[in-house]
């Protein structure tokens, strides 16, 4: 069974995002950055149990080991029932989510709600890690709106079967806001005997080893958004216009694998501000994108693009 205490150090992660860290994003990192751990999107653990397209959607090809699915929900039941069935489905290992802010995700005593209820998180954790015998992962926040509580809690959480800790350096009354703060994350090294991985607002591979200090490791979430080169372990900037118009029809090839024409584009769409960062005609285009609905035309602007001619100031 793959340990996250024998990982090579430091432990880089592409981070879950729901609607982006699918399996055709997944493999596009996994080709530009081989030693990067791949999670799969926020995924409601009793969703996964009762609909057949949340089951698919964490499907993986073995090119993307080694591969944690990420779960949300409040039931340790439910929980445990889904990492038996990822469990048997090959996966590296379970992610519990405990960190999601989104307040229709709180009200219901998901993602950040389990915060403000040690008990259960912890028998969760407990119930995932007995079912499953895979290694069993956390990703919370700093607290509820401060970190006061950040070390029992996760000392509660380690001693429940956490495997690994990540924090994102923002309490919960942040959601997004303001800038992450690291220093508590630091502190926290020294309290736990499990790797500590740090998150928020790390801008690429350099950045993330910048702020690691003492942890283990980091995740690069939203900055990878239609830019996997984030990961790289050098410092070049962004490719050439060509490059990555070559890396955005394999995703795209990716995406249709699993997806009709017109899904695969609308898919798409939320990954090409990334990917056109830079471009003189970004704005543009991506306006334009937002229209398009047949795929030979999306393909024949993407070749133009490449070309480095200007896609929509010279050509309707």
């Amino acid at each position: 069974m793959l340990s996250w205490s024998d990982m090579p150090r430091p432990i880089v992660c592409l981070a879950p995002m729901d609607g982006i860290t699918d399996s055709a994003y997944r493999r596009i990192v996994r080709e530009l950055a081989p030693g990067v751990i791949l999670f799969s999107e926020f995924t409601s653990a009793d969703g996964f149990l009762r609909s057949e397209k949340l089951r698919r959607r964490l499907d993986y090809r073995p090119e993307e080991h080694p591969y944690f699915v990420q779960l949300f929900g409040n039931t340790p039941d439910t929980f445990a029932e889904a990492a038996r069935a990822l469990a048997q489905a090959g996966v590296a290992g379970i992610d519990i989510n405990m960190g999601c802010p989104a307040k229709k995700i709180v009200a219901s005593q998901h993602g950040s709600g389990l915060m403000k209820d040690v008990n259960l998180a912890c028998r969760i954790v407990s119930a995932v890690a007995r079912a499953c015998g895979l290694e069993v992962s956390v990703k919370t926040r700093l607290g509820w709106r401060d970190s006061q509580d950040l070390v029992p809690f996760t000392r509660a959480l380690q001693d429940a079967g956490a495997s690994l800790i990540t924090i994102h350096g923002r309490t919960y009354a942040q959601a997004f806001g303001g800038a992450a703060d690291w220093t508590p994350i630091h502190g926290l090294k020294d309290a736990l005997r499990v790797p500590v991985l740090g998150n928020g607002d790390v801008a690429d591979h350099a950045d993330g080893l910048a702020r690691m200090g003492p942890l283990d490791g980091f995740m690069i979430g939203r900055a990878a958004i239609g830019n996997p080169w984030v990961f790289r372990t050098h410092a070049a900037g962004l490719p050439s216009l060509a490059e990555r118009m070559a890396v955005v029809r394999r995703h795209y090839q990716y995406t249709r694998e699993s997806k009709s024409p017109r899904h695969a584009l609308i898919e798409f769409r939320k990954h090409l501000a990334g990917y056109l960062r830079g471009f003189a005609d970004a704005r543009a285009v991506r306006r334009h994108v937002m229209t398009l609905e047949d795929e030979g035309a999306f393909l024949a602007l993407l070749d133009r693009i490449a070309a480095e001619t200007p896609p929509l100031a010279r050509a309707s």
